[in-house]
């Protein structure tokens, strides 16, 4: 009688994918959820000046922004004698967390090996379901048979 080899297969790369997937999906989700947020920040010895972090935010004081204002030499700070000397636009720096963005990486990769843990499972749950349907027709078949 002909058998399939087809079960053992599917339950087998399952199996494989479940595990290697499920790993990567698990520690990805939690690092997402549950890691250090606050390893993403620009180093302190190089951060960036405000040009560059102008489409990450904006900071006004008034009606105009503080890059405005360092531009204009409208903005004052005091020395240690309290004489007054414009703040220029080279004098303020900014660290930035990137976490957002490898936040959206990460989910990004998330989908992807979600989807295909889901496939592997998939296939995990129809190969354990087939095998166990293929072993009990063959101990019913055996059963069934006169013993002498």
């Amino acid at each position: 009688m002909y058998t399939r080899i087809i079960n053992p297969l599917l339950l087998l790369i399952g199996m494989i994918g479940v595990f290697i997937l499920g790993n990567n999906l698990y520690a990805d989700l939690m690092q997402v959820y549950y890691g250090n947020h606050n390893i993403y920040w620009t180093h302190k010895d190089s951060p960036l000046p405000l040009e560059k972090t102008k489409n990450s935010f904006k900071v006004s004081i008034g009606e105009k922004t503080l890059l405005d204002h360092l531009h204009g030499k409208t903005f004052f700070a005091a020395d240690g004698d309290l004489v007054p000397y414009p703040v220029l636009a080279k004098d303020v720096t900014v660290r930035v967390n990137n976490w957002p963005a490898v936040k959206a990486q990460i989910l990004t990769r998330t989908t992807v090996t979600g989807f295909l843990f889901g496939v592997h499972l998939t296939l995990l749950i129809v190969g354990l379901v087939q095998t166990c349907l293929q072993r009990k027709k063959k101990k019913e078949k055996t059963g069934n048979r006169p013993r002498g």
